[in-house]
């Protein structure tokens, strides 16, 4: 007589019974504590250029928000400064203005921008097209000044930061500045990423013949638009940067929108995270690099089991690493920016290999075993899918009292 095996019971020490629910409230109470800790330890302008300068103080002029003053070596410098927020955060720009009130000596000071945009802008000499300008120009990207393809928001933060400290002084220089009004900057990029997240969200919708080939529409314009064209993939980074407060302006970029606002009403409308299986453009091109390879080497037994812990440790430790320095681009070790840019620093020029090597031979093989961000949005549906059932029981609880309590009044009357 064949019977069913039954399937065994795993018992855990006492010890592990204690501290495993204890783990989840614990690891959120630590990220809360991070984030406060890192909001009371900002510094202003003061405390960075002094430390740019290595210097013991330097002084704000009497009432100019971004002029400054220091001595080193018996020598009296002023200085111009100011921040403004860039794709991943502030960027702390410093000039010199000469006799002719031109701009000399532009300098990125300090930021927290995501590292692989602002090699970008160094590499193409961005600074030099603000040297030499006067202090009542517009400083404004694509009006008088020529930006920088693949990093709009990192070039518009640096302009933005030069016009605030270059207006100031031009106002008490007795100097008309030039404004331009920010303009909503829809380009074409954001109107084919409006179609493209159109085309994910409505699928069901879409005609046979569409739905037949939908995979590879959406594949082919994700990498085109979100990856080289716009080079604005999301990542762990630019979504704890607006976690950071660091929101970019939504006229100038409003593709950082459109990909948030499809990612929020796929999560809570659909209950599915759709930037990773449709959107991401690095999920694409692991999945054709899957298929050339034509090989699905299984995981082992300890990555199954304990998988899912480890990208959780990621996660949670890059986002401690924001948090506490309040710096997204300190703990960003995802090699999007890099393959669609080639422009990375650091561990990045080890992981992008690693990552696009390993798709030959396992599934998704970056996303499963390492994107924090793809777990990130994970934990968010499973949250949405297990509130949807609270929700569920809740109103069917709440429908037999009502049951219960119409049947006994009918017995009553009886």
């Amino acid at each position: 007589m064949n019977t069913k095996k039954q399937p065994q019971t795993k018992y855990y020490p006492l010890w592990q019974q204690i501290l495993m629910p204890l783990i989840k409230p614990l690891a959120i109470l630590f990220l809360l504590i991070a984030w406060w800790f890192g909001f009371n330890q900002q510094v202003g302008l003061n405390h960075i250029l002094i430390n740019y300068f290595n210097i013991s103080t330097i002084t704000v002029n009497d009432g100019q928000k971004h002029q400054f003053t220091y001595k080193k070596q018996e020598a009296t410098t002023e200085i111009f400064a100011a921040s403004a927020n860039g794709y991943g955060g502030p960027l702390v720009m410093m000039f010199e203005i000469d006799n002719n009130q031109r701009i000399r000596n532009a300098t990125l000071v300090d930021h927290v921008d995501t590292a692989g945009y602002v090699v970008n802008v160094m590499n193409q000499r961005f600074l030099d097209r603000i040297n030499g300008k006067s202090i009542s120009d517009a400083f404004h990207n694509g009006t008088d000044i020529d930006g920088v393809s693949g990093a709009t928001l990192t070039v518009d933060g640096i302009t933005n930061a030069v016009r605030k400290a270059a207006h100031e002084a031009a106002l008490n220089r007795k100097l008309e500045p030039q404004i331009i009004a920010a303009p909503w900057r829809f380009q074409w990029t954001d109107a084919i990423l409006t179609l493209l997240v159109l085309i994910v969200l409505f699928e069901r919708k879409m005609p046979a013949i569409l739905r037949k080939y939908h995979i590879i529409l959406v594949g082919i314009l994700s990498v085109v638009v979100i990856g080289f064209w716009a080079n604005m993939a999301l990542s762990i980074a630019s979504i704890s940067s607006l976690m950071l407060g660091y929101w970019p302006d939504l006229r100038q970029n409003p593709s950082v929108y459109i990909l948030l606002a499809s990612m929020t009403v796929g999560i809570v409308w659909l209950g599915k995270n759709i930037y990773c299986s449709q959107l991401c453009p690095f999920h694409h091109i692991q999945r054709w690099l899957h298929k050339l390879g034509k090989n699905n080497m299984p995981l082992s037994k300890w990555i199954n089991t304990n998988g899912i812990a480890v990208i959780n440790l990621l996660l949670w430790t890059a986002l401690m690493l924001t948090f506490i320095t309040r710096n997204p681009a300190l703990a960003s070790y995802e090699p999007f920016s890099m393959l669609f840019s080639l422009d990375g620093i650091g561990i990045q020029w080890y992981i992008l290999p690693l990552a696009l090597f390993g798709s030959f031979f396992i599934k998704d093989y970056w996303c499963r075993l390492f994107c924090p961000l793809g777990r990130g949005l994970n934990v968010l549906v499973e949250q949405r899918q297990k509130t949807r059932k609270w929700w569920r029981k809740r109103a069917k609880r709440k429908a037999d009292q009502m049951n219960n309590v119409s049947s006994h009044s009918n017995i009553k009357r009886k």
